[in-house]
């Protein structure tokens, strides 16, 4: 049995495809500045504001924001870290956020089931059953959380029709080189359409897709993330289909982090992330 065009699912065979697909072929199909640069376009810089050396981050003189032609209200912020910040980070993920409560395999505040982890949440946490925010369920975000999205999107509003952050929720998702994460849309948040979301990877590259606000409006766009890379979704993009088909081994990672171990705990670290991948989004939900 046939289906019409009109209910004909464009985001799935996409995804299959990117999922079975080689290593160097994702590399080759996925949108990047290197590969695709026609589908990028670059947005100037042009503030200047002290930026705390505790956030891991570049000169903002130094950073590359593009605005995606592929989708609408996504912008790309090529990795503004320095190699200490991405150390930092991830360390901060590992010992600081995944030792919580609320985690995907509970309390795990002695780490001892660091490798199990798949998600984590701060600030409002998301309820997965009934895919809500619960406001009488809330903890803290770390300071350092607030203060490196606020800047993020301090530079990018000042440049774009992005609106600023005030992160209210924050989900990290812990995943291994045969993860997946299936088509779907963020629309628990209130008013999503002007509350930007932010996403920030560490560790393995990722193959991002993205489509249109229904898997039959059209085929999902593929795009390459790398360790440090940023994501900003705003306007019509923040209720698009998106997922992630694959997760690739990056053979640059040992030289972003491998090579600069200094201690001990950076060496924790490293035997965690080299074949894996962290994710930092940060969302308002409700003011």
């Amino acid at each position: 049995m046939s289906a019409s065009s009109e209910n004909l699912d464009l985001f799935t065979p996409v995804f299959k495809h990117f999922r079975h697909l080689s290593d160097k072929d994702c590399l080759i199909q996925a949108y990047s500045i290197t590969t695709h640069p026609t589908l990028f376009q670059q947005c100037p810089l042009n503030i200047s504001i002290d930026v705390d050396s505790s956030l891991g981050l570049q000169p903002i003189s130094t950073w590359s924001l593009y605005s995606c032609k592929f989708s609408n209200g996504l912008y790309f912020l090529s990795n503004p870290f320095t190699l200490n910040g991405q150390r930092q980070w991830i360390n901060r993920c590992l010992n600081n956020y995944a030792r919580q409560t609320r985690t995907s395999v509970g309390d795990n505040s002695d780490n001892q089931n660091l490798t199990r982890i798949r998600w984590a949440t701060l600030g409002y946490h998301y309820d997965w059953t009934n895919k809500i925010y619960k406001q009488d369920d809330h903890t803290n975000i770390p300071d350092e959380l607030v203060q490196l999205s606020q800047t993020i999107a301090q530079v990018i509003s000042s440049n774009t029709n992005c609106p600023m952050i005030y992160p209210e929720a924050v989900i990290i998702n812990y995943y291994h080189l045969n993860s997946t994460l299936c088509a779907h849309t963020d629309h628990s948040e209130y008013d999503a359409l002007t509350k930007p979301l932010l996403s920030i990877s560490f560790g393995n590259s990722a193959i991002f897709l993205i489509g249109g606000q229904t898997k039959t409006e059209c085929q999902p766009s593929p795009m390459l993330l790398h360790s440090g890379d940023i994501i900003i979704m705003t306007g019509t993009s923040r209720l698009c289909f998106h997922a992630i088909p694959r997760i690739l081994s990056d053979p640059f990672l040992n030289d972003i982090l491998y090579k600069n171990i200094d201690d001990d705990n950076d060496k924790v670290c490293w035997s965690y992330i080299h074949d894996k991948r962290i994710n930092i989004n940060l969302r308002q939900v409700y003011t």
